[in-house]
């Protein structure tokens, strides 16, 4: 087979590349398998920060539905005793039961209101959240969880 005059090679790498799938080798290149592998690291650990996001913000929510728990039992406490009171087993709560958050109860204008803390232990150790009767938590937002 005849070149035109002037025509151009194609480069050595090129045709290395021919010859290979001409003889039937086949496969990847080192460097593909490496750019393959980096996108599946960083999708892995963006799925991992996703992950224990999603497992901080469920625990958080404990800690809501543990304080509108505790309003709930102290506006019960209260409609029987026209007082509210600070000793959670008065009021029939088991905060046993809530792994995340220690609970506890402070009372304020000679027993006519009241604040609810829910204090992280364990893995939400620092995060904390409050309530009040108006039943409307809120967290701290020096904790290291504050979204």
């Amino acid at each position: 087979m005849m070149r035109r005059p002037g025509a151009r090679r194609a480069p050595a790498a090129s045709r290395v590349a021919r010859n290979c799938r001409r003889r039937g080798r086949r496969g990847f290149t080192l460097i593909e398998i490496a750019i393959v592998l980096t996108i599946i690291g960083i999708l892995a650990a963006m799925a991992v920060v996703s992950y224990r996001w999603m497992v901080d913000k469920a625990r958080m929510t404990q800690a809501k539905t543990v304080l509108q728990h505790l309003v709930k039992t102290e506006t019960v406490y209260y409609s029987n005793h026209d007082r509210y009171t600070d000793n959670v087993t008065l009021l029939d709560f088991d905060p046993v039961k809530y792994n995340y958050y220690q609970v506890s109860v402070a009372l304020d204008n000679a027993a006519q209101d009241f604040t609810g803390t829910a204090t992280g232990i364990g893995p939400m150790a620092g995060d904390r959240w409050y309530v009040t009767r108006d039943n409307n938590p809120y967290q701290d937002n020096t904790s290291p969880f504050f979204r």
